[in-house]
């Protein structure tokens, strides 16, 4: 069975597979001459729906009907929904249509496609995470699992050149989002007690508002001010198709830069020819608050693991070709910095860990079995030679009353922390909070909190209530679980949480009767939060 990778981008997106020879290969764009999909919609009108290039060269002229950076909307609380031709789309739908062209490059290849792993920020949420599964399903994929986007990274690299207790740095700056990840490269034995390969994530940070657009934006307004200056015109009176121009022409502008110590741009205003000269030095003036951002992350992330142990860092992402990024890397790392597939690295690793996943499934079943021709992938080979142990992104808990006394409080009790090893499994005994209680409404939250314990986004009736914006405390979802009659409050509930880079499962198991609820959450939207103070379980039996 052929799995694929994707890497689905803020800017551009990037799908790969492993070869007959074992090895990740990007399945090319022949339409647009390149290895990625601009991660573009245009919706030319009800019957035609464009993605790609084709469909970001409309930007200026038709932005209204363009949707762009929906990587940075999914999964997010109250984010908004784009509607054209009477029809609504949410950031889900959006993305579903790029996966779609994605998978539609598979397919005018004469491949098929169905199991795949999709990449996202290693500091996404189980929103943003659960969101981007959806939109892979909605896309006609089988997801069999998500992984975060610097391990893939890793992954790729290890694949090359595996090197024993090494420590390595993932600087992914890509065009819409950044992240920083320190991972541990070492021999472990697997559960069959061979010696494998292991990647173990150490330390995570990043910012999903922070990436290669910032920098376009910076050099937009940049070249529109210079138009303007020269034409004696205010900005908002330079024609849609002038500003398309500029839009298209920043991109190339950026990368010449990364090239040369100057690039030359012209525009034509109003029939008059600008021509205007952008340094280096001055690019790297505007946007040098932008670089000092990712390095804060950088020495955020170094306060969980010290510089000294830092032995490789690799840069990856689109964005990281430009040198004022390279530079800034080297200044704190000197001597340590390589560059692999910056812009496929992910898409790759992706693809590795998809053929990994599927020969586990499949050794369990028909060990031995190969598919042949086209069809063969030798995923046995990487199964046996690589491990890859994750960390949790956020905490998560129960929202349960603590009695104390008389007193009820209505606490969240942070059974997985932020940072454990994933996946991760906690399972804890709780009690009604009355007798004759007929059901108890679950709740899970998520948040950004290393404490055992604290106050949730709503109370025990459902009411929202004030939290630490630190937290960052989300409700995720609720199991509803139905109690026979006559159910003492002395009635063991035994709950179980695990996260995996997919989701939060849910386990609650009334110990007395054996019977079993429980539910794979995966976002909050749905929730009924209407519930009373009895519908809650109590942390102790006294």
């Amino acid at each position: 069975m052929v799995t694929y990778g994707i890497d689905l981008g803020t800017t551009y997106s990037c799908i790969a597979r492993l070869d007959s020879n074992g090895n990740p290969e990007v399945i090319r764009n022949n339409e647009d001459d390149s290895n990625t999909v601009a991660s573009v919609v245009f919706f030319e009108n009800e019957n035609n729906v464009v993605v790609g290039q084709a469909a970001k060269e409309n930007v200026e002229t038709d932005g209204d009907r363009v949707v762009q950076f929906v990587k940075r909307e999914i999964g997010k609380p109250d984010t908004r929904t784009y509607e054209f031709d009477g029809k609504t789309y949410t950031p889900v739908e959006i993305s579903a249509l790029i996966l779609t062209r994605l998978k539609n490059l598979v397919e005018a290849q004469g491949g098929t496609i169905e199991d795949v792993v999709i990449t996202v920020p290693a500091y996404f949420g189980l929103e943003e995470r659960s969101a981007t599964k959806q939109a892979g399903e909605l896309a006609g994929l089988h997801v069999l699992s998500l992984i975060n986007e610097p391990t893939a990274a890793a992954l790729s690299y290890c694949a090359r050149q595996f090197q024993e207790d090494r420590t390595i740095l993932v600087y992914d700056l890509g065009g819409g989002t950044f992240d920083v990840t320190v991972l541990k490269m070492s021999m472990a034995q697997n559960d069959s007690g061979r010696d494998v390969q292991k990647i173990k994530v150490l330390a995570t940070s990043g910012d999903d508002r922070l990436g290669g657009k910032d920098w376009d934006d910076k050099l937009y307004n940049h070249i529109l001010r210079a138009c303007c200056d020269d034409s004696g015109l205010q900005p908002e009176e330079v024609e849609a198709e002038t500003r398309q121009d500029i839009r298209s022409k920043v991109e190339e502008a950026k990368r010449k830069l990364s090239k040369k110590q100057s690039a030359k741009v012209r525009i034509d205003v109003n029939g008059s020819r600008t021509e205007i000269v952008i340094k280096r030095s001055d690019f790297e003036q505007m946007t040098s608050d932008l670089v000092a951002r990712t390095m804060n992350f950088v020495d955020a992330t170094l306060e969980k693991v010290s510089a000294e142990a830092i032995d490789t860092v690799l840069l990856v992402g689109g964005s990281t070709y430009m040198p004022m990024i390279i530079n800034a890397v080297e200044a704190r790392f000197p001597g340590k910095v390589q560059q692999h597939d910056p812009d496929q690295a992910v898409a790759k690793g992706a693809a590795i860990y998809a053929s990994m996943l599927v020969e586990e499934v499949g050794s369990t079943s028909a060990q031995g079995d190969e598919t042949s021709g086209d069809e063969t992938i030798h995923a046995e080979q990487l199964t046996s030679k690589f491990t890859v142990e994750d960390q949790t992104p956020r905490s998560f808990g129960p929202g349960v009353v603590d009695v104390n006394g008389a007193k009820h409080k209505y606490v969240l009790e942070n059974f997985i922390k932020i940072g454990e090893k994933m996946p991760a499994v906690f399972t804890k005994t709780y009690y009604p909070l009355e007798d004759n209680q007929e059901l108890v409404r679950l709740r899970a939250f998520e948040n950004m909190s290393t404490d055992d314990k604290l106050i949730p986004c709503v109370d025990e009736e459902g009411n929202p209530q004030a939290t630490d914006p630190a937290h960052n405390v989300k409700l995720l979802g609720e199991l509803v679980v139905s109690l026979p009659p006559n159910t003492s409050r002395d009635t063991p509930i035994k709950v179980t949480f695990k996260v995996d880079a997919s989701g939060v499962h849910v386990e609650a198991v009334n110990t007395k009767t054996n019977e079993t609820f429980e539910t794979f959450l995966r976002t909050g939207s749905d929730i009924d939060i209407e519930a009373s103070a009895v519908h809650q379980l109590r942390i102790s039996s006294d």
